[in-house]
C-alpha cells in the first residue's frame, strides 16, 4: 500500500461525495481511504457505506462519541498501513494526479516529507494561491518560521492536508494529534513537532490540494477557551523549540509576531464572532486583562495590523489596538 488516505468525517454531506469522488478518482491506484465518521448527524454515515459498497479502498469507521478533528485523526493513523499518510478534510477536493504527483518523489528520495501548493477556495466562487519563493528557498528553517507566523497570503504551513508523511517517521517520532479542545491549532504542533526533527523533504509548488472555506467554519465562528488553548500551544511549542536546539532570537521574535497576529482574532471572537452581549463584555474583560497580550502589543505600531476582510473588522482591530497598546 503506497498511501493511507485519512478523512474524519462530521456532517458533511453535502461535500462528501465530491471529497471522496477526488480521491477515487486519483491516478495513483494503490491507496486505501480511512474514512472515520464523528457521530454526524446528518446523511455523512450513510453515504460512507454506500462509498465502501462500491470500492474496497474504501473503508468507514464510526466513533462511539464526539472527539474532533485532531482525535479522530489519529484512530486513522493508528488503522493506516500505507508507506505513507495522507490527510483529505472532508469539504475539501484534490487533484485527480496529486498522489501520484507527490509519490513520484520518492523514486528521487524516499523523502519524509513531501508537500504541494494549495488553493482557498472561497464561498463567492473567488481562488486565493499563495506565491511561494523558489524551491531553493524553501528549507526546513523556511517552513518552521512560516509555520509559526505565515507571512504568504493563503500560504498555510501547518495543514497537514497539501503533504504526504513517510508513517515510518511518524511512528519513530511517536507522533499523534492533540484534541483541538485542549489546544488550539492541534495541527501546527504536530507539523512543527515533525520539521523539528529534521526530516527529509521535498516541496512539490503545483496546486493539487483544493481547500473550502465556508461560512460558519471554525475560522469564522465563535471559538471557547480562545486566550487559553493559545497560551497552552505556545508554551508546547517554545518547550519543543527549545528541545529540539531550534529556539533563537530571530524565533522568539516570530512567536511575538504571531501573538500579535493572533490578538486581532482574540477581539473579533469576543465581539463579533460571540453572540452573547454578556459574553461579549466578558471576553473583552479577559482580553484587555491579559498582560502577555498588552505588553506584547506595546512591541508593534498600528501599521504592523494586517489588513482586513472587512470595515468593521478593520476598525475592531484598531480599537482594540489602541486600547491595549495605550490604555493598559
Amino acid at each position: 500500500m503506497k498511501i493511507s488516505v485519512v478523512i474524519p468525517v462530521f456532517n458533511a454531506e453535502n461535500y462528501l461525495k465530491r471529497c471522496l469522488d477526488s480521491v477515487l478518482g486519483q491516478t495513483l491506484l494503490d491507496i486505501e481511504i480511512i474514512c472515520i465518521d464523528d457521530c454526524s448527524s446528518d446523511n455523512s454515515l450513510m453515504i460512507l457505506k454506500k462509498y465502501a459498497e462500491n470500492d474496497v479502498r474504501v473503508k468507514y469507521f464510526k466513533n462511539e462519541i464526539n472527539i474532533g478533528q485532531g482525535l479522530t485523526r489519529n484512530r486513522g493513523l493508528d488503522l493506516a498501513k500505507g508507506e505513507y499518510i495522507a490527510f483529505v478534510d472532508c469539504d475539501d477536493w484534490i487533484e485527480p494526479d496529486m498522489f501520484e504527483i507527490l509519490y513520484a518523489k520518492t523514486i528521487i528520495q524516499k523523502f519524509d516529507l513531501i508537500c504541494c501548493n494549495l488553493v482557498f477556495d472561497f464561498p463567492d466562487g473567488t481562488s486565493g494561491i499563495p506565491t511561494m519563493p523558489a524551491n531553493e528557498l524553501i528549507t526546513n528553517d523556511f517552513l518552521i518560521n512560516e509555520g509559526i507566523a505565515p507571512s504568504i497570503r493563503f500560504f498555510s504551513p501547518n495543514s497537514p492536508c497539501d503533504k504526504i508523511y513517510r508513517r515510518e517517521h511518524i511512528e519513530k517520532l511517536g507522533l499523534r494529534f492533540e484534541s483541538e479542545r485542549v489546544v488550539l491549532y492541534e495541527d501546527k504542533i504536530f507539523n512543527l513537532t515533525f520539521l523539528a526533527s529534521k526530516p527529509s523533504f521535498f516541496f512539490e509548488p503545483k496546486v493539487l490540494y483544493h481547500y473550502m472555506i465556508r461560512y460558519g467554519s471554525t475560522m469564522t465562528s465563535y471559538r471557547k477557551n480562545f486566550i487559553e488553548r493559545y497560551f497552552l500551544m505556545d508554551f508546547k511549542l517554545k518547550r519543543l523549540l527549545v528541545e529540539n536546539g531550534r529556539y533563537n532570537g530571530e524565533r522568539e521574535n516570530i512567536l511575538n509576531k504571531s501573538l500579535f497576529e493572533i490578538t486581532f482574532v482574540f477581539c473579533l471572537n469576543a465581539l463579533i464572532y460571540n453572540k452573547s452581549f454578556k459574553g461579549k463584555i466578558a471576553d473583552f474583560w479577559i482580553l484587555i486583562n491579559d498582560r502577555r497580550i498588552s505588553s506584547n502589543v506595546k512591541k508593534f505600531n498600528v501599521s504592523d495590523i494586517a489588513e482586513s476582510s472587512s470595515k468593521i473588522n478593520g476598525v475592531v482591530k484598531s480599537i482594540c489596538f489602541f486600547i491595549l497598546k495605550y490604555l493598559r
